[in-house]
């Protein structure tokens, strides 16, 4: 601190010629240190010291500094103005005209220079640009006076602000006999200096260079935030940030109002857009962001640490908040600032009277939720709800209840009322009755479903909307889904043909209704695609859940798996827990038709993790019936029969949903020996479907599951005449429902049609995939090798068959093939758990020989061993060759159980 010119003006001083010294620097930056430091000096070599501190709050109170000053000299009080007495008596009073102030200045500087007669005086005001007008202009009286007397004047003042009497800083800057100490932030060796003295030793260059960042070289940040290192080893708000703030409560309440700003603009803008923000003239705003900038607390007019701005922000009134977020709001509408960044201020800010605010608020929900920001496009739209005008209520809390929906559909809910009454009132369009009717159906109110469904009929002039709303009936809530609808002739405009796109719920349709297998492929995903290249995630996820349900019913299960795939991951990436929970739960139905149960399993809980069952609705019959039919198959019946027992809405056995709860529970019933209650639930599964009008559809393999269950109840011909009626089915030529069918028939077969049956069944199976499935075909082919006397053939598909079903986690099957503690277990426990090698084969191919004869599929060990689908065909024939068998049931015992 170099003070060689206080020095200087206090020897004039104490010989009776006396000066004026200005100590100037950015706020907060040492100015009051100094004036001590000075002070001290003055006060060793004689000097009465007579200091006092000006406050923008006291600039009203005439002649208080110089009433500080007389106090600290010992004068009365009396020599003073009554309006300059600080006492409670005296408030109220009328102050003095400036004229009048300088006749009593006149008085008061004649007593300060009879007092400097006798002690050199040394004056002391720290702050000067806050003193009031009376006391500033008897300081410039004083000032003007003091070259022939004992009185030396010491200043601090910030030129960056406006002072209260400007002709008093001229004085200060223009006389020759004052001086001049500027401070200013300390630069990087002296705060490399502090930090090795606070933390005993060299802090490193990029420590030095991260405080200097912080603190700006501003005392009172850099000393916080080494108490702030030293108490938790990082910036705290109530260190730094408490520092910031009380660097702002020092100085004119502009540089507050403009922090203020700053913080809840949070991006860049002019001086000017600024100020419109803080409500304070451009000029003050200019002054204040200079101050701030050379004064460290801010860099380049932004905050040097978040702590700052939060800190700002935390101590702000709510009603001085929400009016600055209303002041951004404005100032980023008008100047085409994007629309969510907008409506982010808005939320913010008091009530809303701006008419463009509704729009913006909608428009910004719906890039939200394009964004996958739900939970803010939710949040965005209740506030719409709550400051939109009666007549536009409807149609908000309409989209809102769609939107929330997407997140939790039991919250939805609370909005079906109104929304019903809103509907019948005709005060929602077509799109928004059509999503009440479609959340009613959600929630199991299908009378009120109906009701409105009926009032949308009798619209006229939208046969398009019905139309859709028809096909998506027919494959979701077929009960109430009109028969033969036609679409509209009328396909001749550009909108037309853009909406004759294949749509996912006619893809479906055709697949339940007219099952046409083989043409679903390309046309679901058609749809798929389209979803994917465009992104029309808003609002189009059924679309996705839909198409790949198509392809599931129609027997693409690998192609339904990787388009289930892209779509989880989009759902998870756009924080959907509604459509995340939806295709986990059709990702557990493939998992249970390809027989991957412990998978099904899993996905299925999961789908429960991101919906709880109340959720769920009337769609809880798809995950429920996953859980209880892999829990069945598995063998664990008690975790079965808890979601058998867990109740379930009446409508949600009025669906497609439903179908798949009630085949579940009719599998479980099977297998615990009550084969009358599981007729029942297939039958009803069949009525239901032919009711529908569903009679293509692979929905659940309900003939064959009663042909099952009358074959239990030892009613063959039955049964013979359900799977007859299977097979006779057009369109079932290869696919899974043959399979079973072919399985069914078998039973009732001679034992060589068995075979022949059994092995076409096998190869079905193998084909689709389908390795439950596959382990019980495999189980009755070796019955019957065993009846026609092939007794070692019979042993080798057992095993296989018993490999197959570990593999799907089918305990009960495994024991019914080979029991525990049986021989045959051990051999084949043990034979799957060492290699076994045939010398005629190549590594790779005794490789794809025995995954073969574990039941992988050509597809299943192309997959495993990285290869195409094609070289393992080719490898398979050349094994055929060598070992001179003609299928895999054919390979040996051995080959079959080694493991790479």
């Amino acid at each position: 601190m170099d003070l060689r010119a206080a020095d200087r003006l206090l020897d004039g001083g104490s010989v009776g010629r006396g000066g004026v010294l200005l100590v100037t620097g950015p706020l907060a930056c040492g100015k009051t240190t100094v004036l001590r430091a000075i002070a001290e000096i003055a006060d060793d070599r004689g000097f009465a010291v007579l200091s006092a501190s000006c406050a923008h709050a006291e600039r009203e109170l005439q002649f208080g500094v110089v009433a500080q000053l007389f106090r600290a000299a010992g004068l009365t009080a009396g020599l003073l103005p009554p309006a300059g007495c600080a006492g409670d008596e005296h408030e109220g009073m009328p102050g003095l005209d400036e004229a009048e102030i300088v006749r009593w200045g006149n008085q008061l500087c004649a007593r300060l220079i009879e007092a400097a007669g006798r002690t050199p005086l040394l004056i002391v005001v720290d702050d000067l640009r806050h003193a009031d007008l009376a006391s500033a202009i008897c300081l410039a009286q004083l000032i003007r006076r003091v070259d022939q007397v004992a009185i030396t004047v010491v200043v601090g003042d910030d030129l960056n602000l406006r002072p209260s009497y400007p002709p008093l800083r001229a004085e200060l800057l223009h006389r020759p006999e004052s001086g001049r100490i500027e401070v200013e932030p300390l630069a990087p060796d002296v705060v490399s200096d502090i930090m090795a003295k606070r933390f005993d030793g060299d802090p490193g260059d990029r420590c030095v260079t991260d405080f200097c960042k912080v603190s700006g070289g501003n005392p009172m940040l850099l000393q916080a935030l080494l108490e702030d290192y030293g108490e938790v080893g990082d910036v705290r708000d109530e260190g730094y940030g408490r520092a910031f703030l009380n660097c702002l409560y020092r100085n004119e309440p502009i540089l507050l109002a403009a922090a203020r700003a700053l913080a809840v603009l949070d991006s860049d803008v002019s001086d000017a857009e600024l100020a419109r923000v803080a409500g304070a003239e451009p000029a003050l705003v200019a002054q204040a962001l200079r101050a701030m900038n050379e004064g460290g607390l801010l860099h380049g007019g932004a905050f040097r640490h978040e702590s700052a701005r939060q800190s700002v922000l935390t101590e702000m009134p709510a009603d001085v908040r929400a009016d600055l977020h209303r002041r951004v709001a404005e100032l980023l509408h008008d100047t085409g600032t994007p629309v969510v960044t907008v409506a982010r201020h808005l939320m913010s800010a008091g009530p809303l009277d701006a008419a463009w605010s509704q729009d913006v608020l909608l428009e910004a929900a719906d890039l939200a939720s394009i964004a996958g920001n739900v939970g803010f496009a939710v949040d965005l739209l209740e506030r719409a709800l709550a400051s939109c005008a009666p007549h536009a209520r409807a149609g908000v809390e309409a989209k809102l209840a769609e939107t929330e929906w997407r997140l939790d559909p039991a919250t939805a809910a609370r909005h079906l009322g109104s929304l019903v009454t809103a509907a019948g009132d005709g005060d929602l369009g077509v799109p928004e009755s059509v999503a009440v009717v479609r959340q009613l159906l959600w929630r199991g109110r299908t009378a009120e479903a109906e009701d409105l469904l009926a009032r949308l009929r009798q619209t006229p002039d939208i046969a398009d909307e019905l139309y859709s709303v028809d096909q998506w009936l027919t494959c979701t809530y077929p009960v109430l889904a009109r028969r033969g609808i036609r679409p509209p002739a009328d396909r001749g405009s550009a909108a037309a043909k853009a909406a004759s796109l294949p749509r996912a719920s006619g893809v479906l349709a055709d697949v339940l209704v007219r099952g046409q297998s083989q043409e679903i492929k390309p046309r679901a995903e058609e749809v798929l695609r389209e979803l994917h290249v465009t992104h029309r995630v808003t609002g189009q996820e059924e679309d996705g859940l839909l198409a790949v349900l198509a392809l599931v019913y129609a027997d693409h299960l690998d192609a339904a798996d990787a388009w289930c795939d892209d779509l989880l991951r989009e759902a998870g990436s756009r924080r959907l827990p509604v459509w995340r929970a939806l295709f986990s739960a059709c990702k557990a139905e493939i998992a249970v038709r390809r027989g991957d149960l412990s998978d099904a399993v899993n996905l299925a809980n999961q789908a429960f993790s991101e919906l709880s069952p109340g959720s769920w609705g009337s769609a809880v019959g798809l995950p429920l019936g996953c859980l209880i039919l892999a829990y069945t198959r598995m063998g664990k019946f008690d975790e079965a029969a808890r979601y058998v027992n867990q109740s379930i809405p009446a409508a949600g056995l009025q669906n497609r949903y439903g179908l798949h709860y009630l085949h579940a529970r009719g599998n479980f019933s099977l297998a615990t020996e009550r084969r009358q209650a599981a007729l029942a639930d297939f039958l009803l599964c069949g009525e239901l479907i032919d009711s529908w009008g569903l009679n293509g559809s692979g929905l659940v393999p309900w003939r064959t599951s009663a042909a099952e269950a009358w074959l239990s109840l030892g009613n063959r011909d039955q049964a013979k005449r359900l799977v007859n009626e299977q097979l006779a089915r057009p369109g079932s030529d290869g696919d899974r429902s043959r399979a079973l069918s072919l399985r069914l028939l078998a039973e009732t077969s001679s034992a060589r049609r068995r075979s022949q049956l059994l092995t076409e069944a096998i190869e079905v199976l193998e084909e689709r995939g389908d390795k439950y499935e596959l382990a019980r075909a495999l189980r009755d082919l070796s019955s019957a090798c065993y009846a026609i006397g092939e007794h070692k053939q019979a042993r080798r598909v057992m095993r296989r068959a018993w490999y197959v079903a570990k593999r799907c986690d089918a305990e009960p099957l495994c024991e019914e093939l080979l029991p525990a503690g049986s021989d045959e277990l051990a051999q084949a426990t043990a034979a799957a758990e060492r290699p076994g090698r045939v010398k005629l084969l190549t590594d790779t191919e005794n490789r794809v020989a025995s995954l073969a004869a574990m039941g992988y599929t050509n597809r299943e060990i192309a997959g495993r061993l990285f290869v195409t689908a094609s070289t393992v065909e080719q490898h398979l024939t050349r094994v055929f060759r060598k070992l001179g068998v003609k299928r895999r049931e054919e390979l040996p015992d051995g080959i079959g159980f080694w493991t790479a």
